[in-house]
Formats: structure tokens, C-alpha cells, sequence
């Protein structure tokens, strides 16, 4: 990691925190202007949750290498370097890949440690506990630390891509899909990832190489359900090889398989979707708002809201290509809707709210 943020100035390496046993773990931002806030989309991957499950580790590091390799020379990549901010953490779990198993080194799976909107409801959701393993926690505080679009766990022992929910309003039912609000848009990115994936768009088990979390099994603390109804993220789950703790014989084998799935995956997320800024009326002071996704089905959940950022007042969420109505509030400001029409060529669509102070 050293060497590639020395050789390719599109990269700045960063530390996320340490493990139980002290291990610092890392990861890579990608852009043109690595570590300088912008009014630009995040996407993130993250590797290696699992400690038998290695992939990710050399993946997202390939994908590095890949922009690095041709930003200024392929329209995706450099649109990527350009126009967005890539967060590549190869693993969040050393201590579990030091040791060949699933869990950390206190025995704990990380995918069932997160904050649970269902087990947790009533919570503090955005708070780690006594119970929250520290991997976990600095997680959960670089993810909180920064407004996301969408973002991506990699795991191996399938191979599909797995979009939430994961578990059940009710703990104890299985078998049965679990729908978002979002669900239209998670079946897009869902299949935006599938598709260019020859193994798993021919898979025979999951139509399409794809399927809701909870109908596969349902399971509770998992990162995925917390980004989305905690941090505004959305985020799905890749299953990127059925075999486990890959030899590495076969990983230029899941790299083919899956390099133009991580380009897509990115690009149609961070900006496929909807994206621009909300400012004061008057100050044009950014306003770090709150926003929805209004469903047109009645009996559809409560839309999960979304965050524009702090500073720039900038938001990005991903869309399935149509017409969507959004929704900004603001304390201390007057609501504003305004529909946005999202085209089928992945460039998405910019929307910019100015909101008058209530009197």
C-alpha cells in the first residue's frame, strides 16, 4: 500500500484503527484529490470481513492498481478519479486472516456485531456498546465520519450479489424476502454488478446472480442493514467465490471474473443516480440536510432518509433510471419536494434545493 500511494499520486493511504490484537488495519482513497473534501459522491468497498474469506484483499488492491493504470486513458476510470471519492479497505479483519477463521481474534463474527435496527430498536444505533467488538467500532466511526452514496462488503462461500434487508422486523421468520423501500433501486445495483459477471449471472441457484438478504437466510448485526438504515448508505453484500481462503492460484481467475463488475458498481451508484446540493436561501450557506425517497406504493415502510454533507450541503443516492420524488428537510427551514427524472445512460441527474427559513 506503501508503494502504491508512492507511485500513483491518485491515492492516499489512511488508517481505519487496530484490531484486538494491534494490528493497524488500512485502506486507499482514490481521487484526484485524495483527502481534500469535495462536493463529490463516497463509495466504498470493504474486504475481508471474514477472516477465511480473502478476496477482498487482493481485489480492491487490483482495483486500485487498474485506475491507477488507466485513469486519463479509459472513460471509467478517469470519470471515477475525477468525479468521485473510492475508499478501498482490503481488510477489516487481520487478526481472523492471521488465524484462517471466521472470526476475530475474541471469536467474534463482525457480521453479526453491528448496532441491530430490529434486536437494538430504541437504541442509540449510531453508538457502539461494551458489546461492540473494536474492528466493529472503528468501523462504524469512519463510516459515520463522512456522507456516503453506496458502498460494498466482499465476502466468499457464494457467489451473488446480496442486497437488504437481512433480517426481519420479527426475529424468527426465514425464507421469504424482506423488501426496502429502496427495493427497485437495490435490484438495480444489485443486477448492475450481477450482469457483468459471467458466474454469477448464470447462476442457477439465485436468478440473475442476485437476492434479498432475509429470503436467503435472515441474520441480525450485520454491516449491511446498519449502513442503510443508520448511515444512509446503500449498501450491498458481494459473495464473490464459493470457495473460501481462495489459494492464490486462483485469484487472476476472481479478478477477471469480477473487474468490470467493481467499475460498474461505483460508477452507477455515485453517479447513476441523483446528486447536488442543498444551500440557504439568501446565505447560500450549505445545509447539512436530511432527505427521502417519497414511495408512490401506500403500503410501503417509511422512506430510510439519507444525509447531505456538513460543509458542501452535497448529497448523492443511487437510483434505478425513472421518475423518483425526493424530499429535503431542514430544522428551522421550509420542506421541499421536487421530482427528478434519473436517464437510462448511467449520467445521472443533478438537483440542486435552496430552502427558505421559516419565518
Amino acid at each position: 500500500m506503501d508503494e502504491f500511494v508512492g507511485r500513483c499520486k491518485i491515492g492516499r493511504k489512511f488508517s481505519v484503527g487496530k484490531s484486538v490484537n494491534g494490528v493497524e488495519f488500512f485502506g486507499v482513497e482514490v481521487s484526484d484529490k485524495p483527502g481534500v473534501e469535495e462536493a463529490e459522491p463516497y463509495y466504498k468497498y470493504i474486504g475481508n470481513m471474514h477472516g477465511n474469506e480473502v478476496s477482498g484483499r487482493m481485489l480492491l488492491p487490483m482495483l486500485a492498481e487498474w485506475l491507477c493504470a488507466n485513469n486519463g486513458k479509459d472513460a471509467r476510470a478517469t470519470r471515477m478519479v475525477r468525479d468521485m471519492h473510492l475508499f478501498l479497505i482490503p481488510t477489516m479483519n487481520p487478526d481472523g486472516f492471521d488465524a484462517r477463521q471466521r472470526e476475530n481474534a475474541h471469536g467474534a463474527d463482525l457480521n453479526r456485531n453491528f448496532p441491530d435496527p430490529v434486536l437494538d430498536r430504541g437504541s442509540d444505533l449510531r453508538k457502539a456498546t461494551a458489546a461492540t467488538e473494536p474492528e466493529v467500532a472503528q468501523i462504524m466511526d469512519f463510516i459515520l465520519s463522512r456522507t456516503w452514496s453506496a458502498s460494498a462488503n466482499l465476502h466468499e462461500g457464494s457467489v451473488v450479489v446480496n442486497y437488504p434487508y437481512d433480517g426481519y422486523t420479527s426475529p424468527g421468520r426465514s425464507g421469504t424476502a424482506h423488501l426496502t423501500p429502496d427495493d427497485a433501486t437495490f435490484k438495480f445495483l444489485a443486477r448492475t454488478y450481477a450482469d457483468k459477471n459471467p458466474l454469477m449471472a448464470a447462476s442457477r441457484e439465485f436468478p440473475g446472480g442476485i437476492t434479498n438478504g432475509a429470503q436467503w437466510y435472515d441474520i441480525y448485526g450485520g454491516m449491511q442493514d446498519w449502513n442503510y438504515v443508520v448511515a444512509g448508505c446503500m449498501e450491498v453484500t458481494l459473495e464473490v467465490s464459493a470457495e473460501k481462503f481462495v489459494p492464490a492460484s486462483g485469484l487472476k481467475a476472481i479478478w477477471d471474473q469480477n473487474r468490470d463488475s467493481l467499475i460498474a458498481m461505483p460508477l452507477a451508484a455515485a453517479l447513476g443516480g441523483v446528486r447536488g446540493r442543498v444551500t440557504a436561501a439568501g446565505s447560500g450557506a450549505p445545509l447539512a440536510a436530511t432527505l427521502a425517497v417519497k414511495s408512490s406504493d401506500a403500503n410501503s415502510d417509511a422512506p430510510v432518509p439519507f444525509y447531505a454533507s456538513k460543509n458542501f450541503g452535497f448529497f448523492a443516492r443511487p437510483l434505478v433510471p425513472g421518475t423518483h420524488t425526493l424530499v429535503v428537510a431542514v430544522d428551522g427551514y421550509a420542506t421541499a419536494e421536487a421530482d427528478v427524472t434519473v436517464p437510462t445512460d448511467g449520467s445521472g441527474v443533478v438537483k440542486n434545493f435552496v430552502l427558505k427559513p421559516l419565518k
